[in-house]
């Protein structure tokens, strides 16, 4: 079978190829296609190219790597025939449609259900048990099980279902910014391409492949696509499930039964072996004594303006991150401090004087350093502050508080992932420390250890150092069906794993 996929229209973009057709449905009332309608269209496309390839370099792929007597790692894991079957399965036009169909689906923090069911009842054609786990009104995580035998490792592959943005934001333009996926000359455009539905499309297809094949693995291999991960938190006004992310999802799916020995996460990593990531802290400080005035009458000796109050301690904050960057460091990741916003007065009624002023800091914090160390140092910055310019302390709160977190670099999910990557890309990466917010931390905080890989992350040839945030969301879809063959190869390694023998 050919593997490059749809042809290209006139315009360069590629046709969706012919696809397998279920008996035609009762028309509807409505010339619009329903929701359930739009979702039998992509469930019938996406089991239109799960068919094994006979493309006998797959075979030639598996035996070169691992040999025909298949162990990873020292792990048996079994004859490579089994392998094989469930590695033919993912095929390039299976990740590329499946990345299509996630893309399609509009699923901004907040408005995952959509998502959540399409994945639940693809993985149930696919013989998985699954199902949605309620996390809020409307907002299901999407879980399926491939049941092992019980006396292996289990894993839990893992990724957020949402978008760094809605797609409606005015001043994001362009494809990667807008839920319409588009492949063109091997790279994938559209909103969630790199963050990170090619993450999310490569584990399904990955755990779809092995219940196919109908393997039998000694542990369970789950897969939990999560609500509520991108960075955004209820913050003072701005309340409600468009702002309910930071984790909600990962905290409730793995306080709730859904659990394994190890986690791999499927975060745009470049496809490099991540097993630390930084911690983050929102704080806000607020100044408050400014009088109360008619913008008029400022002119009075001793009118006290929050705004201009705020301006040496905005200083004083500077000079504090900078000290606070050159003295904290891990795998060569500097901490990081951001002036992230600041907000006094009121804009509809500027005729009067600011009566308090807050600052937002977000703060990136590395393995070793504690939420209370930090607070420690900004009550002593601020205590400072108000002695020198003889004002009222300014009042200290923190609104995120993210731990950073480290693995073992010996764990047995990662050298089943560092072998996986070996074999099939013919090395492994080296670890390394990830700035952005991550599930990693909350999963390794409930004793689930999570190491992170995921295909996003690399730029697009174009992009002359403008970042993912610039230009949009997009990703090489080379990197896509190669990170969905590691992780199939990971869970065949670890899953067939005896427990007893994992060192924990």
């Amino acid at each position: 079978m050919n593997e490059s996929g749809p042809s290209r229209d006139g315009g360069g973009h590629r046709r969706r190829a012919p696809r397998h057709r279920r008996p035609r449905l009762p028309r509807m009332s409505s010339s619009h296609p329903t929701p359930a309608r739009r979702l039998a269209g992509r469930l019938d496309r996406a089991a239109a190219v799960v068919a094994p390839d006979p493309d006998s370099r797959l075979e030639q792929l598996w035996s070169i790597d691992y040999g025909r007597s298949t162990i990873i790692a020292g792990a048996l894991v079994m004859q490579s025939g089994d392998a094989s079957r469930a590695m033919a399965r993912v095929t390039r036009d299976a990740v590329l449609r499946t990345l299509l169909d996630l893309i399609d689906i509009r699923s901004p923090t907040g408005h995952e259900a959509d998502m959540a069911g399409y994945i639940v009842q693809r993985l149930r054609r696919a013989g998985l048990d699954a199902a949605p786990q309620p996390v809020e009104d409307g907002r299901p995580n999407a879980v399926a099980h491939w049941r092992g035998t019980g006396d292996g490792l289990n894993l839990l592959f893992t990724g957020h279902m949402d978008t760094s943005y809605s797609g409606d934001e005015p001043h994001l333009d362009g494809e990667g910014f807008r839920p319409k996926g588009i492949e063109r000359d091997g790279w994938v455009w559209g909103l969630g391409a790199n963050n990170m539905k090619s993450g999310l499309a490569g584990l399904i297809v990955a755990i779809e492949a092995i219940a196919q094949a109908g393997i039998e693995l000694r542990g369970d291999v789950s897969l939990g696509a999560v609500v509520g991960e991108i960075e955004k938190a209820p913050v003072e006004e701005f309340q409600g499930r468009d702002y309910s992310g930071y984790g909600i999802g990962s905290k409730h799916l793995v306080s709730h039964g859904v659990t394994a020995d190890y986690a791999l996460l499927a975060e745009p990593t470049a496809m490099r072996i991540c097993t630390a990531n930084m911690g983050c802290l929102w704080a806000r400080i607020t100044l408050r004594g400014g009088a109360m005035a008619h913008s008029a009458l400022t002119n009075k000796p001793g009118t006290v303006n929050a705004i201009s109050a705020m301006m040496p301690l905005v200083e004083a904050v500077e000079q504090w991150a900078a000290r606070f960057r050159a003295e904290n460091a891990f795998m060569g990741e500097q901490a990081n401090v951001t002036l992230a916003c600041i907000r006094g007065g009121a804009p509809w009624r500027l005729s009067r004087n600011p009566q308090e002023c807050s600052l937002y800091l977000d703060i990136r914090t590395v393995p070793g350093q504690t939420a209370d160390q930090v607070k420690r140092q900004l009550r002593r910055l601020l205590r400072q502050h108000a002695e020198t310019h003889g004002v009222q302390e300014p009042a200290l709160d923190f609104l995120v508080t993210d731990p950073a977190l480290t693995l073992e670099q010996d764990l047995p999910i990662v050298e089943a992932l560092s072998a996986a990557q070996a074999g099939l890309m013919g090395e492994a990466s080296r670890p390394f420390l990830r700035r952005p917010g991550s599930d990693a931390i909350h999963l390794s905080r409930y004793d689930v250890p999570c190491v992170q890989f995921g295909p996003g992350g690399r730029l697009h040839p174009d992009a002359k150092g403008r970042s993912m945030h610039e230009i949009g969301d997009h990703v090489l879809l080379d990197d896509v069906v190669t990170a969905s063959r590691i992780y199939l190869a990971t869970a065949l390694d670890l899953c067939n794993r005896p427990a007893v023998d994992a060192g924990r």
